[in-house]
């Protein structure tokens, strides 16, 4: 019996050590898109709000906990904007929103 425990304990612990390390590869990620109004400037439904699009999805951009006020800032600049950024995104991708540390606008240069 108290064999059984000691293995309960140790499938227990190595459980939890795989689950601390799947975290950690899941965390923030550089992303890279363009950043305005999900409804003005992508005509996504579901009013105005700031959003950003990677690819050929939008999603919904909101400032994570850890965010600085000035990232706070921009987000909140982007809602009703309809024109685009381009920004650069430390963040997280859930369902179908982006929670983010920091955003900065870059640069993006053009060909020609």
């Amino acid at each position: 019996m108290k064999k059984t425990w000691i293995t309960v304990l140790a499938m227990g612990m190595v459980f939890a050590f795989a689950g601390i390390s799947l975290a950690a590869e899941e965390g923030a990620k550089e992303l890279k898109g363009d950043a305005g109004c999900s409804m003005c400037a992508f005509k996504a439904g579901g009013g105005c709000a700031a959003a950003v699009k990677i690819g050929d999805t939008v999603y919904t951009l909101k400032p994570s906990d850890a965010a600085s006020a000035d990232t706070k800032k921009l987000i909140a600049s982007f809602s009703g904007a309809a024109k685009t950024t381009a920004v650069a995104i430390q963040g997280v991708i859930q369902d179908k929103a982006i929670l983010a540390d920091s955003v900065v606008k870059v640069e993006v240069k053009k060909e020609g």
